[in-house]
């Protein structure tokens, strides 16, 4: 008997390749890395290392037990959110993708996928970024959308070549690959097949060789050259097995029964895989097309036998027929579902159900017409995408040449603008300077002029004021030397006495004097420091407890501190109190208060006495900087006046009549 060969040829398995983060080519694969990796999980603290354990576990399940990785990745997501870490939940999205795509549910992996890519873009992680690319692109070639797969791969493909990374280069070949095996455009598909492994071999990245090599196998098998087909898709499986990726190795399997020309070979191949699948995979696109090939594989073993063992074989194919169509339409994979329905159609009529073959091949035609156009539809995209690419480029290459010329025009233009505009206002700005200080050049000559007179005529007072004393204490000496017996005893006293008078108010000209010189230096700046007044008030009864006629007095009940140069305070209040002191010279119960009090925020000491005040000429020189005095009263209002200047202290008289007087000083 003759065996009776359908008319339509095997499924070939073209599957897509994802693409893991933190993928190292050099990593141990399978189920003893696994094993030591969940041996480590109890012992890891709960950080971002844990999430990275946890995610290269679930990445390890992708392609060969999806549902133990959701418990693996789903934990990640969780250690990630709480931490906060947007890389592993980034990562995280990506696994849950992989994983469900591998249930068959490809627009719930897209929704996983675009998290994770919009977390990327967020970080602007570009390799991440390609990863979520790829994977989405894979997502929509297994719904056979190929327009918008080769979207996404070769955008991918440009950021790879771009960085110069070979192993990503290598991951996107495979599936650009498969997408023109699919379109049976086999040289181009060969063409980036031997690119993926020049690649993926540069980079030591073996999992895409093994991939590259599958593919070759499956465009032989298109091509019926099958010596060359059993070669690659051999050494494709010897990769994978090293490797320990079980799933390729279904899919290598399944590529190899599908060459066998024995039925029941074939049968015995893909059993083993399916077994392996419904464990591991069983809505995936694998286990679609492994069923679809027990599905053909039985109906021409049916097709080859009679009577019970023929309907048998037939009930078989049914069956796993139905179970394809079934996932096809859950996971929406039109291409594969399009031929069950081809070989259901075959198989209702050589069963003799013709109103069941033709409907099956009625949705059959529906479907591969919808195909077919969509084919040529990707056919003329691809070339009017890689015309308009190619077109594009040039584009946006002269775009950019204009822009950049257009920008240096602009630039210059408003370099010459901003030139102009900068050298007016700096002109402008020159000539405003050179009014303003012409006007204080003016002003300050005419001060220093006026200046010049007052220090002019304040030295010519004040060398009197010295030489006077000094005079006197020579011509005594020389009349002591020369005539000794012409003064008398009691006159002798007097002089004396009359000298050391002079030579006390020099001693004490001088040493204010020298205080009032220390303030005019012109980089001296006064030391600001927290005094209490009440310490300042100890000083000054302490300094003049010798003036036994005079009785002091002072008063300070909010026990006050001011912030000043507590030396150059002392030196005014010093010589304010050595003033009321003179002044009090000949006055009976003399009395001198000092006092201390806030105001408005502000700080007041007043020094009171009983004597017979100051003259309107004297007080001129605490306001005046233009009246000189020459006694010794006036000069040392004039160097008060200064020192205070100095610790920006206001001084204002009281009281001026001939019943005292009274200063106030405001800090």
């Amino acid at each position: 008997m003759t065996k009776k060969i359908a008319c339509f040829t095997l499924r070939f398995g073209i599957t897509v390749f994802i693409f893991l983060f933190y993928f190292s080519a050099h990593a141990q694969q399978g189920e003893k890395l696994i094993d030591s990796l969940i041996r480590v999980l109890p012992n890891s603290k709960e950080d971002t290392e844990k999430v990275k354990l946890l995610s290269r576990i679930s990445q390890l399940y992708v392609g060969s037990n999806p549902k133990e990785g959701f418990k693996y990745a789903g934990a990640g997501m969780e250690l990630a959110q709480k931490l906060q870490w947007k890389r592993g939940i980034a990562n995280m999205n990506n696994n849950l993708g992989l994983l469900t795509g591998d249930t068959g549910n490809n627009q719930g992996a897209r929704v996983y996928f675009e998290k994770s890519f919009a977390i990327n873009k967020e970080m602007n992680a570009q390799a991440f970024m390609l990863a979520n690319m790829n994977n989405i692109g894979r997502s929509y070639q297994r719904e056979t959308n190929f327009t918008k797969a080769s979207e996404y791969y070769f955008k991918a493909m440009a950021i790879a070549d771009e960085s110069g990374n070979n192993e990503q280069a290598a991951l996107l070949g495979t599936n650009i690959t498969s997408l023109y095996i699919i379109q049976k455009d086999y040289s181009k598909a060969a063409e980036y097949a031997a690119i993926t492994i020049k690649k993926g071999e540069a980079a030591n990245a073996m999992i895409h060789v093994a991939k590259a090599y599958e593919l070759l196998g499956v465009i032989n098998l298109e091509t019926n050259d099958f010596a060359s087909a059993k070669k690659n898709l051999e050494k494709a499986l010897s990769i994978d097995e090293k490797l320990g990726n079980k799933m390729a190795a279904v899919g290598v399997l399944s590529n190899i029964g599908s060459a066998e020309t024995d039925p029941k070979k074939a049968i015995d191949i893909f059993l083993k895989i399916q077994q392996i699948l419904d464990s591991a995979a069983p809505a995936s696109q694998n286990s679609i097309l492994n069923l679809l090939n027990l599905g053909l594989n039985y109906y021409n073993l049916g097709m080859s036998e009679s009577g019970n063992a023929r309907n048998i074989d037939f009930e078989k194919s049914e069956g796993f027929l139905k179970r394809a169509e079934v996932l096809c339409k859950s996971t929406n994979n039109p291409e594969y579902e399009a031929d069950a329905r081809q070989t259901m159609s075959t198989l209702q009529e050589s069963r003799g159900n013709y109103k069941e073959a033709l409907q099956d091949y009625k949705s059959f035609v529906a479907i591969n017409d919808s195909i077919f156009s969509q084919d040529n539809k990707n056919k003329i995209a691809a070339l009017e995408s890689q015309h308009a690419i190619d077109l594009k480029n040039k584009q946006i290459e002269n775009k950019q040449l204009q822009i950049v010329n257009q920008q240096n025009k602009i630039w210059l233009l408003v370099s010459l603008v901003a030139f102009f505009v900068t050298l007016g206002i700096l002109i402008y700005r020159q000539s405003l300077s050179r009014k303003k200080t012409n006007t204080v050049l003016v002003k300050l000559n005419s001060e220093l002029d006026e200046a010049n007179k007052i220090k002019a005529k304040f030295f010519a007072i004040l060398s009197h004021d010295l030489r006077s004393p000094v005079a006197n204490l020579i011509n005594f000496l020389r009349l002591q030397k020369n005539k000794p017996d012409l003064l008398t005893q009691e006159q002798v006293r007097f002089r004396e006495k009359k000298i050391t008078t002079s030579a006390e108010s020099l001693l004490e000209t001088m040493d204010v004097m020298l205080l009032w010189s220390k303030g005019q230096m012109e980089h001296f700046a006064p030391k600001i420091t927290e005094s209490s007044v009440d310490n300042l008030f100890a000083y000054i009864q302490k300094f003049f407890s010798a003036t036994d006629n005079i009785h002091f007095s002072f008063s300070n009940p909010e026990s006050i501190t001011v912030t000043t140069d507590e030396n150059f305070l002392r030196a005014i209040m010093q010589n304010l109190t050595a003033n009321s002191i003179k002044a009090l010279n000949q006055v009976s119960d003399a009395a001198i208060e000092w006092k201390a009090w806030k105001e408005n925020g502000r700080i007041f000491l007043s020094i009171t006495d009983n004597g017979p005040g100051i003259t309107t000429e004297q007080a001129k020189s605490l306001f005046d900087e233009t009246n000189i005095t020459g006694t010794i009263n006036g000069l040392g209002l004039h160097i008060i006046r200064d020192l205070a200047k100095a610790i920006h202290c206001n001084i204002t008289i009281a009281k001026t009549n001939n019943t005292g007087a009274s200063f106030i000083l405001s800090i």
